[in-house]
């Protein structure tokens, strides 16, 4: 039976590819997400710590009482010249200049700037550092390019001072242009991307390399069976010269190409018994007819001639019907009926139809166990006791006893049929159900029957969903049936 997927899927190595590839990369991106993340707080911290000692030292120059005014000057001016990144400007409480270094004019101007504004104007503790983008089109009235699109981290601190011979109170504003930092980051992110790229390209290379690699064992494993054949099926995969996750898919495989030979086989003794069989029938046929037309016979004799060959014929049919049979009880279009009966009944209904060739025999019938109710068709199980019964028959010394009997298991009920007689010899027992099979080697015809009766037992029971099996020794032979409870 085929079963049709929607399209085909991709194959394993395109998908182990993707897999392994897309978490590298994710694994990659992370990591260097984490490592810019990590250089840009780096840089915040160190411009958060410049700006902190920047404002404390010039709060000192400025709250210095032994130095005069224009020497508190010449201090913030030298360090400032330090400096190049750095704006400072000191306003009074009226807004008035008191300090400004030469980039000063920027935060003059910045404070017509809405978003600077809005940080200056929010609940600034003395000391915080706040991040500010400077751009022209946001500034109004006196414009200056040195502060187009300039980023600064701005400190704001408060206090009172001596400036123009009074005490007064002083707004200090430091900006810190950070730039330099901006643009290293930038250019780092635009080397990490492209660096980025080359490496997803080599890992999804590697990886595909490695994992056509590690399927290598597969394709040996795939070309070697490519290469059994019909007449090569005794052929088999070392399960031990394998990688462990195909150990047992070659185990499976063995399997059933053990079965597949079987199979083939049986087929072939199978088609050279169908041959043998009807082969003596016809041959038979021929030589009584030729007899008959070597010369003139009487009416009697051509009587003969024809009883011989109805027998012959009957025989011919009667294993054509089984071999039919056969062939749909393998194709499951038997089971018409499926009634619930009592076993013990059609136990009795088989005796009697054997009673009369068991005294024949001087053999005795025996039936031991009670009614059980079971599900099936009576007349297959009737069938299944015909050809027991008349294989024991055939095998049972004269004087003895056959007995069937029926015992209740915990989840079915057991069906047995035991003759005494010689043994079956053990190697023989698992082949008994095959067709055509005789443990006689030279398979001469004594007028047992087709050879396919015991076939015929196992399909039935295999219909009913039981299970057969055969037992010998020297005391007895048992074919025991387990029959499913209703």
């Amino acid at each position: 039976m085929n079963i049709n997927l929607p399209g085909r899927p991709f194959s394993l190595a395109l998908r182990l590819t993707f897999f392994i590839s897309l978490s590298t990369i994710l694994g990659f991106i992370t990591f260097t997400w984490i490592m810019l993340h990590s250089v840009e707080d780096h840089f915040a911290q160190q411009d958060v710590n410049d700006l902190q000692q920047f404002s404390t030292r010039i709060n000192e120059i400025l709250h210095s009482p032994a130095a005069q005014e224009p020497q508190r000057v010449k201090q913030l001016q030298d360090l400032i010249a330090g400096y190049r990144d750095i704006s400072v400007l000191i306003e009074n409480s009226h807004g008035e200049t008191l300090f400004s270094s030469p980039q000063g004019s920027k935060l003059h101007l910045a404070k017509e700037d809405a978003s600077f504004l809005s940080h200056l104007n929010s609940d600034l503790n003395s000391g915080d550092v706040f991040l500010w983008k400077a751009e022209v089109n946001s500034i109004t009235g006196n414009q200056s390019p040195l502060i187009n699109n300039q980023t600064y981290r701005v400190i704001v601190a408060s206090g009172q001072a001596s400036f123009g011979g009074k005490q007064q109170s002083y707004q200090l504003i430091i900006g810190l242009s950070i730039n330099f930092h901006l643009h290293y980051l930038d250019a780092l992110k635009k080397k990490l991307v492209a660096i980025a790229i080359v490496i997803s390209l080599v890992i999804i290379f590697i990886i595909h390399f490695a994992v056509r690699q590690g399927h290598q064992p597969l394709r040996k494993v795939s070309n070697t069976i490519k290469n059994i054949t019909s007449d090569k099926l005794d052929e088999r995969l070392d399960s031990s010269r394998v990688p462990i996750e195909l150990e047992q898919l070659v185990i499976s495989f063995n399997y059933m190409i053990a079965k597949i030979e079987d199979v083939f086989n049986r087929q072939a003794n199978f088609s050279a018994d169908i041959a043998h069989e009807i082969r003596t029938p016809i041959t038979n046929l021929v030589t009584q007819t030729e007899i008959a037309l070597s010369q003139s016979r009487t009416q009697k004799e051509l009587e003969d001639v024809l009883y011989s060959s109805l027998e012959e014929y009957n025989r011919m049919t009667k294993m054509v019907s089984d071999m039919l049979f056969l062939a749909q009880a393998d194709n499951h279009q038997l089971l018409s009926e499926m009634v619930i009966f009592d076993l013990s009944v059609e136990v009795g209904k088989v005796f009697d139809f054997f009673e009369a060739w068991a005294e024949d025999r001087n053999v005795a019938l025996l039936f031991n166990g009670r009614s059980c109710l079971i599900t099936g068709d009576p007349l297959m199980y009737r069938r299944v006791l015909n050809n027991l019964l008349s294989n024991a028959l055939r095998y049972t010394p004269e004087g003895r006893v056959i007995t069937v009997s029926v015992l209740e298991r915990e989840h079915n009920f057991e069906l047995t049929v035991e003759n005494p007689g010689a043994p079956i010899p053990e190697e023989h027992l698992p082949r008994l159900f095959d067709r055509f099979y005789r443990v006689d080697p030279s398979r001469q015809r004594k007028g047992e029957g087709s050879g396919i009766g015991l076939a015929i037992v196992k399909s039935i029971v295999a219909l009913h969903h039981g299970q057969i099996r055969v037992e010998s020794d020297a005391v007895s032979t048992r074919f025991i049936i387990s029959i499913p409870r209703m």
